[in-house]
């Protein structure tokens, strides 16, 4: 057995309440310091109104009967006060689940069905979708709230539920003590990924987990004080690596963080701009449009000196061309899953390895695995990254069985991700066991998207796959699709607009569909993806 340890010592991870951790304030940060700012309101939230803040809400709650161990579930937009929506129930020992803000009405049904969620706090340009999901999922409306200062058609803004401004702050809410045992078993979060059976499966965090990760990232920053640090929450707050990045790391570490609501390059450009960004956590998209976008060369970018990509593969080729085209900033790739809260491994700044995840994090063990003969490889031969630490998952919400499939009785995660270690210990992603489709970061489950095809009437049977768009930067879906018999009339478009009608807009066949006389599939009836792929002969071009 070869274990793959951080070339940095392990960090003392605190077994106590993340709402405690997140406000332990390890680098000074003065009550009056702004750790969060609305780009577009220029609303700002100091560090002494967050602590505060948070723990109103918190009281709220519990003034509408929350206790310890209840769900709420966050559905919206990035928002600047995003995280104490978040923070206010784990204070309490409940938990928060984050659910994609575009989620249609039965999608968020599961999700607050399967979390067991009684409290939704949404944006109100997704209230209709609040309203219809927690109608399906029996939830009532008297338990859905709003961000923002105002009621919408009757429902309230969550706000409305704190006690007085007046409150003296020991009659507020105050921290659930969990120490050890129970900080390590005690759900924080759940936040929801794909799986390849097609439903999305409930990841459940602990508060140990959620304060492990930044314990482990801390001491592989940039050499920037934090306090000094200028970031930008562009990533989606209810996905894990915006959750871990600038809602729990940026509070703790008293960072500066501007808050853009959606993604749009204008935005997005003029922030960076406006704010003298100094550091950008993205995905490869993004950074292929700082890249090749002609209108990139329209704003001032010269602040920005910390540039980290996640959530999906950065090629050597594009790493290298945005150091080319900004030669003053530094840049850094991660790998990571939320069954690990997020992160296992992270570049270092000032030692660019393009192509690569980087080296182990600190406080864990990584193996490479042969997936076929459950031995580990040597350095250079591609194995499956198995992780072990404090930061991995307590399991799958309600998901016995494939929290057994994913972590071994010996504590090892299998994450499905094929990598090579070359000999100074840098990790390169090759290949994954799994089958997800990762659109622009998000995960999209083949299975979830054959389901929906199968259920057409004029569709006899289908397969999705997903292909590489490289104008993208990015893997589209592709549907292959066998026509029920007298259906000669389907077209592509209809399929396309048919599944767009269905799910998210992560989830649309941008790949296109193509349409075959019989889905390749094994004795067992196994679609043969493989053969799929030797259809695939010429580049697809996405459908926007």
């Amino acid at each position: 057995m070869t274990i793959y340890k951080s070339p940095v010592a392990d960090q003392v991870i605190p077994q106590i309440n993340s709402f405690s951790f997140a406000i332990s304030n390890p680098n000074n940060t003065p009550d009056s310091h702004p750790i969060l700012t609305d780009a577009l309101t220029k609303r700002v939230i100091t560090y002494g109104d967050w602590k505060r803040t948070t723990r109103r809400w918190a009281s709220g709650l519990q003034s509408i009967g929350f206790k310890r161990g209840d769900v709420v579930a966050l559905f919206s937009f990035n928002q600047v006060d995003y995280s104490i929506t978040m923070f206010g129930p784990i204070l309490l020992g409940g938990i928060a689940t984050t659910v994609n803000s575009a989620y249609t009405a039965d999608e968020l049904a599961y999700q607050l069905e399967d979390s067991g969620a009684s409290v939704i706090v949404a944006h109100p340009e997704l209230l209709p979708v609040a309203i219809a999901g927690a109608k399906k999922a029996g939830l009532p409306a008297n338990m859905i709230f709003l961000y923002g200062d105002k009621a919408v058609d009757g429902f309230q803004p969550y706000s409305a539920t704190f006690p007085p401004e007046s409150t003296p702050d020991h009659l507020l809410a105050q921290p659930v003590n969990l120490n050890g045992q129970a900080a390590a078993e005690t759900t924080a979060l759940i936040c929801y990924s794909s799986g390849t059976t097609g439903k999305s499966k409930g990841v459940e965090l602990t508060h140990v987990n959620f304060n492990s990760n930044t314990c482990q990232v801390s001491p592989l920053e940039g050499n920037i004080a934090h306090g000094e640090n200028i970031a930008m929450a562009v990533l989606p707050m209810y996905h894990i690596y915006g959750i871990q990045l600038h809602l729990m790391y940026g509070v703790y570490n008293g960072v500066r963080t501007i808050v853009i609501q959606k993604f749009d390059p204008v935005g997005f450009l003029k922030a960076i701009q406006e704010f003298k960004i100094i550091s950008l956590n993205l995905v490869p998209p993004q950074i292929l449009m700082l890249v090749k976008a002609p209108i990139v060369d329209q704003y001032d970018l010269s602040s920005v000196r910390y540039v980290m990509s996640g959530a999906a593969p950065c090629s050597a080729d594009l790493s290298r061309a945005l150091m080319k085209k900004f030669p003053l900033l530094q840049f850094r790739q991660g790998y990571g899953m939320s069954e690990m809260s997020p992160a296992s491994h992270v570049g270092l700044y000032h030692i660019p390895v393009h192509g690569s995840i980087g080296r182990v994090m600190p406080n864990q063990e990584v193996r490479l695995v042969d997936p076929e003969s459950g031995k580990d490889v040597i350095p250079g031969e591609p194995g499956e990254i198995w992780v072990r630490g404090p930061n991995v998952m307590k399991g799958y919400r309600n998901n016995v069985k494939a929290t057994k499939e994913t972590i071994d009785p010996e504590g090892w995660l299998h994450t499905g991700d094929i990598a090579i270690v070359d000999k100074e210990e840098n990790f390169f992603i090759v290949d994954r066991l799994k089958e997800l489709i990762k659109y622009k970061g998000f995960q999209v489950a083949p299975a979830e998207l054959e389901a929906l095809l199968i259920a057409h009437p004029a569709i006899l049977d289908a397969a999705v796959i997903g292909v590489e768009n490289k104008e993208q930067a990015t893997e589209v879906p592709l549907a292959f699709v066998v026509k029920a018999p007298g259906q000669e009339n389907l077209s592509e478009k209809d399929v396309i607009d048919y599944v767009a009608s269905k799910v998210a807009a992560h989830k649309r066949l941008r790949g296109g569909v193509r349409f075959i006389e019989a889905v390749p599939k094994s004795a067992a009836g196994k679609i043969l993806r493989k053969d799929l792929r030797i259809l695939v002969q010429k580049p697809v071009q996405a459908k926007l």
